[in-house]
């Protein structure tokens, strides 16, 4: 049986339709990564779920539990989710240790375990000390841990994370991710992830799931959703891609330009093709298969670097390991040696 199981859900505010049929549903432990625009119903899925926003048709389901439909609505305080929305939203008039326990329930755990509690929140986001400050003495990115500490403190069925690193730097944003992923999977926590930061949530997720204007698109594995996209688009929001124009012929082979071979066989389709930038191959020496090009640009990061290409008008930006040896300038030949992605039009 899923941990949580959303079917056909719709949302109405101020009249529009901003959840429409959608449907999501994720197994015990499972943590989920939400990419979409901004404006597709990503936080409003989050809220539907936590019981802040009630739908208008469809059902919500913790594992047996049914939680929304039709007449039913199970308030937000009788769900056990633990609930981070992107503003913290930490209560100004208790100090951080009030704010990590209060949503603890007290007729269970004792006051000793409550604070060992506290104290395990406050190791895990790095704050030890901090138990007496007030949330204003705090820096956003200080707020934002405590939120997640607040969320996590009463083992949560579910955990609803709405871009909760997004104020945090670098560094402390992947080793703050990484001790909350970790977390969660150590205790076998059901989560939802709500993130703008595709590689977030290729790095997060056990599962991705791609909403577009109300609906969830594409759902399944980060190496499935990033290596078999459904559409172009798609494609894009969840890593770089290039999206070339292409013909599919009768034989089930494609034209392109990293593919320009002439064939006598009929043309069946006219379309795209998605290749990514690391799927194409790039060498000094032209061999069969490949085409020439012309290096413009190179963004080098270190441990790699994209290099611009020309390719008569085409513009491709390909991804290479370091070190390397290119020039800009310099003539190359390429060769596409992912999957064929064809989309026809």
């Amino acid at each position: 049986m899923n941990a949580l199981e959303v079917s056909h859900l719709k949302v109405l505010l101020g009249g529009k339709v901003v959840l429409d049929d959608l449907n999501m549903s994720l197994a015990k432990g499972q943590i989920a990564a939400l990419l979409g625009p901004s404006g597709c119903g990503k936080t409003t899925l989050l809220r539907s779920i936590a019981g802040l926003i009630r739908p208008s048709e469809g059902q919500i389901r913790f594992e047996k539990q049914l939680v929304s439909f039709s007449s039913v609505h199970l308030p937000p305080h009788k769900r056990k989710i633990g609930y981070v929305p992107q503003e913290g939203a930490l209560f100004p008039h208790l100090n951080i240790a009030d704010n990590i326990s209060f949503g603890i329930d007290r007729s269970i755990f004792t006051r000793d375990q409550i604070r060992q509690t506290v104290r395990e929140m406050l190791t895990l986001i790095e704050l030890d000390g901090f138990a007496q400050r007030m949330p204003h003495q705090l820096s956003g990115g200080q707020q934002t841990r405590v939120a997640l500490a607040r969320a996590l403190a009463i083992k949560p069925s579910i955990v609803l994370l709405d871009e909760p690193f997004s104020a945090l730097d670098t560094e402390l944003r992947t080793e703050l991710r990484s001790h909350v992923i970790e977390l969660l999977r150590s205790q076998k926590t059901t989560a939802i992830l709500v993130t703008h930061d595709r590689e977030e949530g290729l790095v997060s997720a056990d599962v991705i799931a791609l909403m577009r204007e109300g609906k969830i698109v594409q759902q399944g594995s980060p190496e499935d959703v990033y290596s078999k996209p459904t559409s172009p688009s798609i494609a894009i929001s969840t890593g770089d891609a290039l999206v070339l124009n292409a013909t599919q012929l009768a034989d089930g082979t494609t034209q392109h330009i990293l593919n320009p071979k002439k064939s006598s066989v009929s043309s069946v389709a006219i379309g795209h093709i998605v290749v990514r930038p690391e799927e194409i191959k790039l060498t000094k020496v032209l061999s069969p298969g490949s085409i020439n090009g012309r290096i413009t640009k190179i963004d080098y990061y270190g441990h790699d670097a994209m290099v611009a290409i020309d390719i008569a008008d085409q513009h491709l930006q390909v991804r290479i390991p370091g070190p390397f040896e290119y020039t800009i300038g310099e003539q190359v030949a390429l060769e596409h040696v992912g999957p064929v992605r064809f989309f026809a039009n």
